[in-house]
């Protein structure tokens, strides 16, 4: 599996092959030295910023695979909980210890080199040869500069030969070379494996000698004059490695380059081509792996998990804990989702049981990964977390599929084509089975609708349905509406169509009482089908009985398991609602069918009308009191269509004024 760290070298040793084979190619043999030395400056900055930048940021969005992820359901029972995992070597992380140990050889040389530079200070005493400030030495010793001084004996040379040595060292000191050979010796100790790195650094230093041998010829000294001097000093004893030295091994290169005619001003265009191209090659790279692998983004993995665990009423306050330690998912690697051992969820006060007051979250989810399922504390934390009560979810994420062979159905597709035109399929997720409750999800869409992002549920049968969650707090909304209690003389009951835009306008929020207890948790973790009644209870009522300010008011939800039982009874008699005669009681209305289009209606109307826009489905009694059908209303041009279909999706007949009546 492919690291961050890794990915990071990766592309910064890629960075470094190409701007060498772009020097090497194009600008190595050119005399703009200054320019060449801009070059390799900022091809070992480059490399080592460019792989942390944020590419899809520099560059123009483009269309990219969408996210596809396979969801496994993982088998209960003891079996699962007892399976053992399978010892295997880390690859990437021996890879990762070996090269960090090349990088730490590589600096301690540096720094031995350093030391060594140090001593010679020390060794050196404060001089001026031909009036310019210099560090004497003892001996005989090859001149050579660090920093804003220049180290040399200044009894080994003669007059005419001090002066040229004095002026070749001014120029490095000028023009600050040694912070190019420090930079170099940093990019050798991060990249060491790589021969480009060597290549560039040899280079750089060449160019820098190429530069101080300029200096001293635009002096007016004699070239022919110069090389001799040169080559009878290159038979002195060798600086330190690491300094800006006069003698070099290099001096045949050095002496050629000071022989080749200047480069004409055409010769710039090379530069207009060496730059750009790595840049672009480069930044491409990155592009393509940002914008175009979907599988292996970790956000994009962690935004599918929160779409498949939010239909269980997921909240946003929600704490994840991989291997007993708090983590933000989106830092997460893909490695980890595709080796969970258990993902178990706690609500409420089982939080707070496992992780004390200190957790604000109220709701956790505690990932243990195969890596550490035996370690000590991890196995302390999930025998905490079975004590406290978690769900199991026997949920985990298997390994990102090939998109061209884990598609969206052809049904999901032309709803979605339909429903929504002008929107693009971001990403999507399938399992390999419906999940467990009603409405039994089995497919999840994200789109992108003009900058509107929206999220589609479908269930095995290609149908879209609703998320428990929201249907939860969508049909007690209802009830509550249905069921409201006034204070007397405040006059009838807004109408229900009125009612939910009312009760959302409020500022407060309402207060929960379930079976005459005042609820602490989220509503939505009640099932919708074990509610036997819902009351709303406002005004100067709500005052008197609860002894609230009013706001909202009171939302009094009575389950079935519980409405026969004395404390409950007694409560619901309180409020002079419970037990009420049977004549008064409303009549439990009929359930409605849900307005839908089976895929064989879709692909219909996808193939009979292909440039109209699906405009809504209703459904249309019949009149004989048999099986609904449903209408689809569509527009073609700006013509209107309704188009009848039975409930597998078999088109009856089409009509340009509406079956519904």
């Amino acid at each position: 599996m492919m690291t961050p760290t890794l990915l990071y070298l990766l592309k910064a040793n890629a960075a470094l092959l190409l701007f060498a084979a772009a020097y090497f190619g194009l600008l190595r043999r050119l005399t703009f030295f200054t320019l060449n030395r801009a070059y390799l400056v900022m091809a070992l900055l480059f490399a080592a910023v460019y792989p942390a930048l944020p590419v899809p940021a520099l560059l123009p969005a483009a269309p990219s695979a969408p996210l596809v992820l396979a969801v496994v359901e993982a088998a209960a029972g003891p079996a699962a909980a007892t399976a053992q995992p399978v010892a295997a070597i880390d690859w990437a992380a021996v890879a990762l210890a070996v090269y960090a140990a090349g990088a730490a050889v590589l600096l301690v040389r540096l720094l031995g080199q350093l030391l060594s530079v140090r001593r010679l200070r020390r060794a050196s005493r404060p001089a001026t040869a031909l009036g310019v400030p210099v560090r004497a030495l003892a001996g005989e010793v090859s001149p050579f500069s660090f920093g804003p001084s220049i180290y040399l004996n200044p009894a080994r040379h003669p007059a005419a030969e001090l002066a040229t040595v004095l002026r070749h060292e001014q120029a490095h000191v000028r023009q600050w070379h040694t912070l190019d050979v420090l930079l170099a010796q940093v990019a050798l100790a991060a990249a060491w494996c790589n021969p480009a790195a060597w290549l560039l650094a040899r280079a750089l230093r060449d160019n820098l000698e190429y530069l101080a041998d300029q200096a001293v010829l635009e002096a007016g000294l004699d070239r022919q004059t110069y090389q001799y001097s040169l080559l009878r000093l290159s038979r002195a004893p060798a600086g330190p490695a690491l300094v800006s030295h006069f003698t070099f091994l290099t001096l045949k290169n050095r002496v050629a380059m000071m022989n080749t005619p200047l480069s004409s001003t055409g010769q710039l265009a090379r530069y207009l081509v060496a730059g750009p191209l790595v840049l672009a090659v480069a930044l491409g790279f990155s592009a393509a792996r940002a914008q175009g692998g979907g599988p292996v983004v970790p956000a994009g993995v962690a935004t599918a998990t929160a779409a498949v665990l939010q239909p269980a009423g997921l909240e946003k306050n929600t704490a994840y804990y991989v291997d007993g330690h708090r983590t933000n998912m989106k830092a997460v690697s893909l490695e980890v989702y595709q080796n969970v051992a258990t993902m178990k969820l706690l609500k409420g006060a089982q939080v707070r049981q496992v992780f004390g007051d200190a957790e604000p979250a109220t709701q956790a989810i505690v990932i243990v990964t195969n890596r550490y399922r035996d370690r000590a504390d991890v196995v302390a934390l999930d025998q905490q977390v079975n004590a406290a009560g978690a769900q199991d979810t026997h949920f985990k994420m298997g390994p990102a599929v090939d998109p061209a062979t884990h598609q969206l159905p052809d049904g999901i597709k032309a709803y979605i084509a339909q429903t929504y035109p002008n929107a693009r399929i971001t990403g999507w997720l399938i399992t390999d089975k419906d999940l467990g409750k009603s409405p039994h999800i089995r497919y999840f869409a994200s789109l992108d609708d003009g900058g509107q992002k929206r999220r589609l549920y479908f269930n095995g049968a290609e149908q879209p349905v609703t998320p428990v969650a929201k249907a939860a707090a969508e049909q007690i909304l209802s009830s509550a509406v249905r069921n409201e209690l006034v204070a007397p003389g405040a006059g009838a009951a807004p109408s229900p169509a009125q009612k939910p835009l009312a009760v959302a306008q409020q500022s407060q929020p309402p207060v929960y009482y379930v079976d005459g207890q005042l609820l602490n948790g989220n509503v939505n973790d009640i099932n919708p089908k074990d509610i036997a009644s819902v009351t709303v209870v406002k005004g100067d009522r709500a005052r008197q009985l609860f002894n609230t300010s009013g706001g909202t008011g009171v939302i009094v939800i009575t389950t079935k398991a519980n409405e026969n039982r004395a404390d409950v009874a007694a409560f619901n008699a309180k409020l002079n609602f419970g037990n009420a005669p049977a004549e008064a009681a409303a009549a439990p209305e009929k359930p409605k069918p849900v307005a839908y289009l089976a895929p064989a209606a879709l692909a219909y109307i996808t193939k009979t009308y292909p440039g109209a826009r699906l405009l809504g489905v209703a459904v249309a009694p019949a009149a004989d009191g048999g099986a609904p059908r449903y209408q689809a209303e569509a527009v073609l041009g700006r013509r209107p269509v309704y188009l009848l279909f039975d409930a597998q999706g078999q088109f009856i007949s089409d009509a340009h004024t509406s079956y519904v009546r």
